[in-house]
């Protein structure tokens, strides 16, 4: 009660199957759950949305535009799926009242490509400066130098990368450069 930020989900579930999140297996396919008047609080002045994938339900931009329309504060806490990224959701998203930074994932190097080309669409409505992309680390299955070329990604574009390492990660022979990476990674004060 002593909070100033609501909390909840609008929807629930994801339509990705990624083979480290357990959304889907839990929580099964994206649908709806809650009206956004049964999340806001009176007593808060803000709202974060923990959905897991609110880009992934097909009325999304109904509910961008009824956000929008309320002006209510809000953000989207566990990220944004850039590939569900258009112009219009893109300007839907540049005309909340966001607090925040706007975040997106890349998990992986090989979505750098496709990232590129959809982040030229975000760019167009929101600064870099309010961009954040969560990069997931498994040790034991990807490249110490892709995690690299994802971090430079975002320092070239001007954008904070946010490193979430697997567990794997603390008993990796890299375990100590994975710690020092997050350590510069997840301070904006220190990456830019």
């Amino acid at each position: 009660p002593n909070n100033s930020t609501s909390y909840g989900f609008i929807t629930r579930g994801c339509p990705r199957n990624c083979s480290f999140c357990f959304v889907p297996k839990t929580e099964g396919e994206i649908r709806f759950d809650s009206p956004i008047d049964k999340i806001i609080n009176e007593k808060h002045d803000r709202i974060s949305f923990m959905d897991n994938n609110i880009l992934g339900y097909e009325k999304h931009e109904d509910i961008l535009k009824e956000l929008m329309n309320k002006k209510v504060k809000c953000r989207f806490n566990q990220g944004l799926d850039i590939r569900f990224i258009n112009d219009k959701n893109a300007e839907l998203l540049s005309n909340l009242n966001y607090y925040g930074k706007y975040i997106f994932g890349l998990d992986n190097v090989d979505y750098i490509p496709f990232t590129e080309k959809k982040y030229e669409i975000v760019r167009k409505y929101i600064s870099p400066i309010k961009i954040r992309f969560f990069v997931y680390v498994d040790a034991e299955k990807m490249k110490v130098g892709d995690t690299v070329k994802r971090v430079e990604w975002c320092r070239m574009k001007g954008c904070q990368p946010f490193i979430m390492r697997d567990a794997n990660c603390w008993q990796s022979s890299y375990k100590d450069f994975y710690t020092e990476l997050a350590a510069y990674c997840n301070q904006p004060h220190v990456f830019e």
